[in-house]
């Protein structure tokens, strides 16, 4: 009995593929059915024996909710069934089909299991909260206007088929909108606007929507609807005119005013700004506004005598998207008082050098003394009393006699003088007079006076050339250098004074443009760039340096020769941005195949060459590539290394491709089939005629574009049944013979100078439905339309029941021999004791017996 489950166990596998299938009718569960409630019960004979199991790779998460009693097939549900939680992605049908096997008759148990939907969810709205915030705009149209909101979703089947119901509750009174229900695919509530806004009446409103399913569960969802503000208000100021009366002497930055404006509207729209308009901006240099209080400071003194009074406007505006605004006018009136100072100009005459910023002017020695050369204008912006002045000067300078007077002062009206001087002017004696003038009002309050003095240098005739400190210069810098860098200072001097001893200097070239500069006034020269010594190493010009005589001007030339020394500044620099290579992969060691060229533009630069992470390449200090290491293009068909040159302070890496091109050095491979002597089984009453027998392939790991790598086949046979094409495909062209044919199958390479081949032989056996070789045919289709893990577990099935057959026959076999030893040797003991004549019957009993234990055994199996 043992032996008989033994073997049972070891065939399972092979009667499962080949089990009886029975189809049951489709099982309705409703969700939340009781625990054990019975389903179905498969067996229903008691007088057999069964047993059965869920097949395993069946639904495994669907068979906890069930249990089935292997002996009697009863299929109870053994946990809550929840709909919702098995078919979450299923909104249609809840079904699955269980899979049972009973293992003693081989049945295969199909069950439909149907999980019906029972109304036991509430419907949820799609949002995080139970309230809602939603925005409209205070201007929308009515009837045109839509607010949407997302439609509540059910898990229940049942609900999910538009039968939730949608009511408005609790809204506020005049509610200014209705509820729809789209019906297009949006799957979207509307609240759809039935009457105007105005944010400023009212900014809000609530309600709340509620929604029921057909079993009666609801949600309601609050909602607030906010009325966004629209810029519909200006900006109003309290007042349309702001006057006011100022000192002139009120500080700067006193607050003078600040105007007000009011807007109904929220946000942006209301958020005033203030401003002068655009007309009245060119005040901003008098008065500034704060934008955002309306204080109006000021920003520079006022001034009566230039002007008595200020009238501009001031413009509020709102930060609306179209924006509003408003204008007040602004009328401030200046008040006088004694604040400004008598002022004293002087105009000279054309013909005399004059610097009028500073009150300088400059004189010949031999200017006449019967011409004036200064009009003195007196004034006072005050007004009335507070603008009566009076004039006199003082010679701060008079190294002859202070007591002596050279100058003469004319008046001509109460506000205008001349002066002109009473003796000869002397460079020798004296190059320089000051003359210190003095005016005062009469305001006996506040006396205001100003003083001014004018300065009078006398200048000789130009008889000088200036001269250099040197006759040449020869400067060096090296390149890379900072800019606006001091290169040398031009030392001159001139022995006259004034314009004729003052120095200009100027560079002369016939260049378009030259990187240095000279001070004109001081002579320090100057690099205006950054020299590149590798561009241009030396620069020659002239410095001309001239006086300011009058009317001849003298001069005087100088050459500069600046040399530009060199510095490591440049990284060497490849010839190409990449380089690319192709070689043989049986191309010679240390043999070169290619160069790599690098240049430095600096002086005396020594480059080295080396390449990173790769050891299958070297390269030499002249940039040649060798091949150190073999190649073989099977392993690798591309090599990608980086090659780097070194100036000993710079670095510069360039990417090298090589590719190896490909030699016929591989021989076809087999890959199906892989080995001699493989058995192909044909039954020529089931495959039709140009059917595909099998699809031979071979692989060459040579590279298949230049044809060393393009495998062809060909058949050394000439069997007319049989056509091999060059792809491997093996047809059956025509009917053949029933036997056995020996097929020579050659896969041969496509190489341009050799080629390479392999041959394999196969085994065919034709056969037909009334051979064995056709039943053996239809064994073999079945087990290779198995997959591959079914077919290893079927091997190792097979394999294992052949080792417990074996050791089953010698254990039988062991004991039979051990029987028949005992019996031959009782035998002989009773042959002994016994006569001679009862040996033949004692020999047919023991023969007898020896009959019955055999029948015993072969029972057994």
């Amino acid at each position: 009995m043992i032996n008989k489950l033994l073997l049972i166990i070891l065939y399972f596998p092979l009667t499962f593929i080949f089990c009886d299938l029975i189809e049951l009718s489709n099982i309705i569960i409703r969700e939340h059915t009781s625990i054990g409630h019975l389903l179905v019960k498969l067996n229903t004979s008691t007088e057999q024996r069964y047993s059965y199991r869920f097949v395993n790779n069946n639904y495994r998460e669907i068979q906890q909710y069930f249990t089935l009693n292997s002996t009697t097939g009863e299929l109870r549900i053994a946990i809550d069934i929840d709909r919702e939680l098995i078919c979450i992605h299923r909104h249609i049908e809840c079904k699955f089909l269980l899979k049972i096997f009973e293992l003693y008759h081989e049945k295969l148990y199909h069950i439909p299991i149907i999980i019906e939907d029972i109304n036991d969810h509430q419907p949820i709205f799609p949002y995080k909260t139970s309230e809602i915030e939603l925005h409209i705009l205070e201007n929308s149209p009515p009837y045109q206007s839509k607010l949407f909101i997302q439609q509540a979703y059910d898990y229940d089947y049942i609900d999910n088929q538009n039968q939730l119901k949608y009511q408005l509750k609790n809204f506020d009174e005049n509610f200014p909108f209705i509820l729809e229900i789209n019906d297009d695919l949006s799957n979207r509530l509307v609240l759809l606007l039935v009457e105007t806004l105005d944010r400023e009446i009212i900014d809000s409103y609530n309600c709340t929507l509620y929604v029921t399913d057909t079993n009666g569960h609801h949600t309601q969802l609050f909602i607030k609807i906010i009325i966004d503000d629209v810029n519909d208000q200006s900006p109003i100021f309290e007042k349309d005119i702001y006057s006011i009366s100022l000192s002139e002497n009120t500080a700067i930055n006193t607050t003078i005013l600040q105007v007000y404006a009011y807007d109904g509207d929220i946000g942006l729209n209301g958020r005033i700004t203030y401003d002068f308009t655009d007309a009245s901006k060119q005040y901003n240099n008098i008065f500034c506004i704060d934008n955002e209080t309306g204080v109006i400071n000021l920003r520079s003194l006022f001034d009566y005598e230039q002007r008595i009074s200020y009238i501009f406007y001031i413009e509020a505006y709102d930060s609306g998207k179209e924006i509003r605004s408003s204008q007040t006018l602004i009328n401030i009136t200046i008040l006088d008082e004694n604040d400004c100072y008598p002022i004293i100009n002087f105009q000279f005459l054309p013909e005399i050098n004059s610097n009028s910023s500073n009150d300088i002017i400059e004189i010949s020695e031999n200017y006449s003394i019967d011409k004036f050369f200064v009009k003195i204008f007196i004034t006072d912006k005050d007004s009335f009393h507070n603008g009566n002045i009076s004039l006199w000067f003082d010679i701060l300078d008079n190294y002859n006699n202070k007591n002596y007077q050279e100058f003469n002062l004319y008046q001509i009206n109460s506000l205008t003088y001349l002066l002109n001087c009473t003796k000869s002017f002397d460079f020798e004696y004296q190059q320089i007079y000051r003359l210190k003038f003095y005016v005062n009002d009469f305001n006996l309050n506040k006396l205001l006076q100003t003083n001014k003095i004018l300065t009078i240098n006398i200048f000789d005739e130009n008889d000088n050339k200036p001269q250099f400190l040197q006759s040449s210069y020869h400067l060096s810098i090296y390149e890379n250098n900072q800019a606006n860098i001091i290169l040398t200072k031009i030392e001159t001097f001139d022995p006259d004074n004034g314009e004729n001893g003052r120095l200009t200097y100027e560079i002369l070239t016939n260049e378009n443009f030259l990187p240095f500069s000279i001070d004109s006034n001081t002579g320090i020269l100057r690099c205006l760039d950054i020299f590149d010594r590798e561009k241009r190493s030396n620069y020659t010009f002239e410095i001309r340096v001239y006086d300011h005589g009058y009317p001849i001007s003298l001069s005087s030339k100088i050459s500069i020769e600046i040399l530009i020394k060199d510095l490591n500044d440049n990284k060497p620099i490849f010839e190409y941005d990449k380089y690319e290579f192709m070689i043989e992969e049986n191309f010679s060691l240390w043999k070169s195949f290619g160069y790599i060229h690098a240049y430095d533009y600096d002086l005396n630069t020594s480059l080295i060459y080396y390449i990173e992470n790769e050891n299958k390449f070297r390269i030499n200090q002249y940039g040649e590539i060798f091949l150190q290491n073999s190649i073989d293009r099977e392993l690798q068909d591309k090599y990608f290394f980086i090659v780097t040159v070194s100036d000993n302070y710079f670095q510069t890496s360039v990417p090298v491709y090589i590719n190896i091109l490909d030699i016929n050095d591989c021989k076809p491979q087999w890959k199906n089939p892989f080995k001699n002597y493989t058995k192909l089984f044909i039954n020529k009453d089931i495959v039709k005629i140009n059917t595909l027998i099998i699809k031979f392939e071979a692989i060459d790991q040579d590279d298949i574009t230049n044809g060393n790598g393009l495998v062809n086949y060909y058949i050394n046979d000439n069997y007319n049944f049989l056509n091999l094409l060059n792809n491997g495909e093996l047809i059956l062209n025509s009917t053949p013979e029933i036997g056995y044919y020996l097929l020579n199958i050659q896969a041969k390479d496509n190489g341009q100078f050799i080629q390479y081949s392999s041959i394999i032989q196969i085994d065919l056996f034709i056969g037909n439905n009334n051979t064995n070789t056709s039943q053996f045919y239809e064994k073999f289709y079945k087990i290779n339309s198995l997959s591959k893990i079914q077919r290893f577990i079927l091997l190792i099935t097979l394999f294992l029941s052949m080792i417990f057959i074996l050791i089953f026959i010698c254990s039988i076999t062991l004991i039979m021999i051990c029987r028949y030893r005992k019996q031959k040797y009782l035998s002989y003991m009773k042959c002994n004791q016994n006569q001679l004549n009862n040996t033949k019957l004692t020999i047919d009993q023991n023969h007898s017996i020896d009959s019955s234990s055999n029948s015993s055994k072969l029972s057994l199996v």
